[in-house]
């Protein structure tokens, strides 16, 4: 029967147990047992915060959630820095937190109205909340400070072509993908939309300058099967 903490063993058990008493030399030093003990209860401590999700029913902290926790700290130690309100506002986004990403883009751009990260990410965040004609013009709003910025005519051009208006799209497209003639998304959209608009020649077009910087680009293969205009 197992003995409480504490209690003195009855010297009729220890007669009963058929073992030798333990001499003097053979017990544990006291500083041993210590540390031993302390390191027991550590691995036990460790243990219990790694399984706690299986004993709350709740999953191990994510990386966007320990992301999150992070930049929080660094917000509190100076809460007017745009870069810390930034990257708060990005790990809530990445962590499905969007209207709290949405307040914190907006609070940097109440800092930086120009900052080009907070301005996209405002527009993304917008997209995902179905708030299509808000995401709209703050997308637009990028495009002025950056007239090449790569997402911003993607996210516009997939948005236009969504609504099917392709000559909006070809709008938000075009200058950039001309700028920045390396994308092939830019210049599958503008194909696509070219061919939704009955441009065949500039569709095609556009096709072959999305293989050209990226061979395998399928539905730029599949464009061009549509046309007749395979390679």
């Amino acid at each position: 029967m197992a003995r409480s903490r504490g209690a003195a063993p009855d010297s009729n058990e220890i007669r009963g147990s058929g073992q030798a008493l333990a001499k003097p030399e053979d017990l544990v030093p006291t500083w041993l047992a210590a540390l031993v003990l302390v390191l027991l209860l550590a691995i036990a401590a460790l243990a219990g915060y790694l399984i706690r999700g299986l004993l709350a029913d709740e999953g191990p902290a994510e990386p966007a959630e320990m992301a999150v926790s992070e930049w929080q700290d660094q917000v509190a130690q100076d809460p007017d820095d745009p870069d810390a309100l930034l990257g708060l506002a990005y790990a809530m986004h990445q962590n499905g937190d969007l209207e709290d990403a949405l307040a914190g883009y907006e609070r940097v751009l109440e800092i930086d109205p120009t900052n080009q990260g907070a301005l996209y990410n405002k527009g993304a965040v917008l997209l995902a909340l179905d708030r299509g004609k808000e995401a709209e013009t703050v997308l637009w709003d990028v495009l002025e400070v950056a007239p090449d910025h790569v997402l911003a005519a993607k996210s516009l051009g997939e948005y236009y072509i969504g609504q099917k208006h392709y000559k909006s799209a070809l709008t938000a497209l075009e200058p950039v993908a001309k700028a920045r003639p390396e994308f092939a998304d830019l210049q599958y959209l503008s194909g696509y939309s070219c061919e939704q608009l009955g441009l065949r020649d500039h569709a095609i077009a556009y096709y072959r300058a999305a293989l050209e910087y990226v061979p395998d680009h399928v539905e730029s293969r599949e464009g061009l099967d549509r046309l007749g205009a395979a390679e």
